[in-house]
């Protein structure tokens, strides 16, 4: 039984990631789908705070609320939800290495110019895990313009 850990912010590479992960973790393996949420450290004195922790955390757990509303094939594997407050790379990574997980599937935007190959999630957790990592590009999922 293997399993594959991904990560999901959202985006249209994060859901190919999550399709791909899928179709790796079939029919027996078990899929841990990750999103963090960070909220900035410079609101932590402010006084509501707090509220701002609770509006993120709250706002992360509906972003895979609709990733399972709209993913038809997270019902044909078994799979678990993880949401995780920090940087997403570590909590990518985390999760693999807490779940002994056989591989990790990541999506990447390509932003910025220094990553515009990997992204900067996918960067960090190609060069932190002990897994294998499985990059999907943004690009690899639009479609070509008709000629």
């Amino acid at each position: 039984m293997s399993t594959v850990v991904v990560g999901y912010d959202g985006s249209t590479a994060a859901r190919a990631a999550v399709e791909d992960a899928v179709d790796r973790a079939e029919p027996v393996g078990r899929l841990v789908v990750v999103h963090a949420y960070a909220v900035p450290a410079d609101f932590s004195g402010a006084s509501y705070y707090a509220a701002m922790q609770q509006d993120a955390a709250a706002f992360a757990e509906s972003v895979l609320d609709d990733l399972e509303r709209d993913c038809g094939a997270l019902a044909t594997v078994a799979y678990e939800r993880e949401v995780s407050m920090g940087p997403a790379a570590a909590a990518i990574v985390h999760a693999a290495e807490v779940s002994d997980a056989d591989e990790i599937v990541v999506g990447s935007r390509g932003l910025g110019r220094v990553r515009a190959l990997l992204g900067s999630v996918a960067h960090d957790v190609i060069h932190r895990a002990q897994c294998p990592v499985t990059v999907i590009p943004e690009r690899m999922t639009e479609t070509p313009a008709a000629a």
